[in-house]
């Protein structure tokens, strides 16, 4: 399948680049365009929007298993995610990418779009905010999303 090369507009470039850079906003939710190769943030979580006592995670899974409009969409997480170092027990973040076609997903061209500019949009977050694509995963449902926040 040939590689498709997708951008960002320079707004939500410098957008990604300040959470890298300051860990806010906390997270990005971005659509491929399927008549353009052009990506979208269409949804952003700023820290202010965090309600009290959650995290990053427990947003993303309360937008992935209660709001319909998640539910059999596609998309590309950017999301800070606190954990703990391994080897120091440190705790510290790190800012995650996964792409998201959830099982559900009944559209096989946005499939097909989305697995064939998988790659060319990790290398493009990576040279454009500098996100390290060790931290960059797929996931289908939201055991594979736990699975993967495990290893992290």
């Amino acid at each position: 399948m040939p590689k498709i090369d997708y951008t960002l507009s320079s707004e939500d470039g410098d957008k990604l680049q300040t959470m890298r850079k300051k860990r806010d906003p906390v997270m990005c939710i971005i659509t491929l365009k399927m008549d353009k190769t052009e990506a979208d943030i269409i949804q952003t979580v700023t820290a202010a929007d965090m309600p009290e006592g959650q995290n990053t995670v427990d947003i993303l899974r309360d937008l992935f298993n209660s709001e319909d409009k998640y539910k059999n969409l596609p998309c590309i997480v950017v999301m800070d995610y606190a954990c703990t170092n391994k080897r120091s027990g440190a705790d510290t973040d790190k800012v995650l990418v996964f792409k998201w076609i959830p099982d559900t997903c009944s559209k096989i061209k946005q499939k097909m779009v989305y697995s064939s500019a998988w790659e060319g949009f990790k290398t493009m977050l990576n040279s454009t905010a500098n996100i390290q694509t060790g931290n960059m995963f797929e996931a289908q449902d939201w055991d594979d999303v736990e699975d993967r926040l495990k290893t992290c």
